[in-house]
């Protein structure tokens, strides 16, 4: 019997495990945690600051809801020869004047306060896209993570399959194998590898995702990311609804929106009483002495050729804020929904991780231990041993697949309270 491939194969299995805990935490670097990766892209991510403009240039439209119109000056002439060069000096009357509408019952006032419930609406739709940005950093910073470590035992079980193959050549050079357990070792060889293949390219999409959020060239490096301590949710679905249903930003968002509804609706009601126009008039006179004369007027709103557009003004503003009351109750159902959603996913994800760790994969190591220490004193085949290492290298490949949703969740579940939860 050709002894030496086993015992290599052995001192693998045995190298493999001595290096190995139910899971591992590696050392970390603070260039590789997820705060760094959310850091950088709250600094440069290209939408954010776009939104961050945008809220800052609706920030600056409450000076100019509050402003009044530009005054007028002007001269006219009066009794001006047609053929005269000079209408200063020839016409019989200069006048010039000065005029400005001021507008009555407080109606600049309610027209910035619409613009100023606008600008605070346009500044909680920039904060909904920085909780949007943190909670896609963060999934895609666990996808990263859990691509990593199944590649990492991905790369575990191809070199253990490698060595099947060299020891089934082996034995089935010497007739103690049949070619069918070469062909068939040589299969499971060439199905690591094509998922190491897949992989990998899970792996480089998820960091051109990374590389996009944080602004930087989608080839850029990112190289391996540190650990991230699982850790239960304990926060109550009751207190993370209440949490959600005060710090979401959308919801803020449409209540300024509904301030401004209210606003610009109460400003429509106020278009209907007149606004003071003021004239001011000095009068210059060619021949005796000069005088000046002023003018009050008001604009009529009540005439029947001009009161459909406010009418219909202020019909247009109840609508819009019973729509907004209307996006607000719906905003409020689907929050509640989707907090307890991503509670109950997490509840469940979390319960499976540790079923892993305290069940599943503790058990996997005895088995292996087991199956080993019998297959040195031949009381169990080769192939037990090797179905008992594959079965570990199994289930952890689940974890750390369970182990990036479980995370993913967790982002998307803080994304819905809309602050950090852990």
């Amino acid at each position: 019997m050709n002894v030496k491939p086993l015992s290599v194969l052995i001192s693998i299995i045995l190298a493999w495990y001595a290096s190995q805990t139910v899971v591992a935490q590696e050392a970390r670097d603070s260039s590789s945690t997820p705060a760094f990766f959310v850091g950088q892209a709250l600094r440069v991510n290209p939408g954010l600051q776009a939104a961050r403009n945008r809220a800052r240039g609706v920030e600056a439209r409450v000076r100019q809801a509050g402003a009044w119109e530009d005054p007028q000056a002007g001269v006219e002439f009066y009794a001006t020869p047609i053929t005269s060069a000079n209408p200063f000096k020839d016409g019989m009357e200069t006048d010039y004047f000065i005029q400005q509408m001021i507008p009555l019952f407080g109606k600049k006032g309610l027209m910035s306060d619409a613009a100023e419930a606008g600008a605070k609406m346009a500044g909680q739709n920039a904060s909904a896209a920085e909780r949007n940005l943190v909670a896609e950093v963060r999934k895609t910073y666990a996808m990263i993570y859990s691509a990593q470590h199944r590649i990492d035992v991905n790369a575990e079980n191809q070199r253990l399959m490698a060595q099947i193959v060299e020891s089934a050549r082996a034995k089935y050079s010497v007739g103690q194998a049949s070619q069918s357990d070469l062909l068939k070792a040589q299969v499971e060889l060439a199905k690591l590898q094509n998922e190491h293949t897949a992989l990998d390219q899970e792996l480089v999409n998820a960091t051109a995702m990374m590389n996009t959020l944080r602004g930087v060239p989608a080839t850029t490096p990112i190289g391996r990311v540190a650990d991230v301590p699982l850790a239960k949710i304990r926060d109550e679905l009751e207190d993370l609804t209440v949490r959600a249903l005060e710090n979401r930003p959308e919801l803020r968002g449409i209540k300024y929106e509904l301030e401004m509804n209210s606003a610009d609706l109460a400003a429509a009601e106020r278009d209907r009483l007149p606004d003071l126009m003021v004239r001011g008039m000095y009068k210059r006179m060619v021949e005796g002495t000069d005088q000046w004369a002023a003018m009050f007027s008001i604009n009529i709103p009540l005439a029947p050729w001009s009161s459909g557009k406010y009418a219909g003004k202020v019909e247009e503003n109840e609508l819009a804020a019973r729509t907004t009351e209307l996006s607000l109750a719906d905003m409020r159902n689907m929050i509640g929904a989707e907090v307890r959603e991503m509670w109950t996913t997490s509840q469940s994800q979390w319960q499976q991780i540790d079923r892993y760790r305290q069940t599943m994969l503790p058990q996997a190591d005895q088995s292996l231990q087991s199956t080993l220490a019998a297959y040195e004193t031949d009381r169990a085949d080769f192939l037990s041993l090797i179905d008992s290492y594959r079965m570990l290298q199994m289930l952890k490949m689940e974890y750390y697949m369970l182990a990036g949703e479980y995370l993913t969740t967790v982002a998307r579940l803080e994304r819905a309270v809309g602050s950090d939860i852990q």
